[in-house]
């Protein structure tokens, strides 16, 4: 009786402890809204971008970084009128996370591939892209985070400053 209680208490408890483990996936998914300096030909202009985005945990430190977005800017021409930088991208990177007490410091680098138009003028390809960001609460559950990301996008470069929000599961 002593073996068959024992054994069905070690079973209870693995059991337990997978289910407790299959709750947390390493999937996030997100959305960030920025201000974004966009540099064109000579002349800066400040816009804004939103972005939806995911991150899939490969360690405890490192993650793959996806997502699409939408940059849009206007630029004031030399007659008097304005035309409208829109770039969308998807960025695609390696994000390597430093745990501290309420969150965590993370940088992120790869590239996105890009599509810019301004006037009639049409840019595809692919560029760089960094991050600096700082997460609170990297647990389950909702998180906020804020960044400064720096793109290249053939003739346009972006610097942002973002805030978003993301929920793992």
């Amino acid at each position: 009786m002593t073996k068959s209680l024992s054994f069905a208490t070690l079973f209870a408890g693995m059991l337990l402890a997978t289910t407790a483990h299959a709750q947390t996936s390493p999937l996030s998914i997100g959305a960030s809204a920025s201000v974004t300096d966009v540099k064109y030909a000579s002349q800066t202009e400040t816009g804004y971008t939103w972005e939806v985005n995911g991150t899939l945990r490969v360690t405890d430190y490192t993650s793959l970084y996806s997502g699409y977005g939408e940059t849009s800017a206007d630029f004031d021409n030399t007659n008097g009128t304005k035309t409208t930088l829109t770039s969308s991208y998807i960025p695609v990177g390696v994000q390597v996370n430093f745990p501290m007490t309420m969150g965590s410091v993370y940088l992120r680098g790869g590239g996105n591939y890009y599509q810019t138009e301004f006037g009639s003028e049409k840019d595809i390809g692919w560029g760089a892209t960094g991050t600096v960001g700082f997460e609170l609460q990297p647990t389950v559950g909702p998180k906020m985070a804020f960044e400064l990301t720096y793109a290249d996008r053939g003739d346009a470069e972006t610097s942002s400053v973002s805030v978003g929000t993301s929920i793992g599961f």
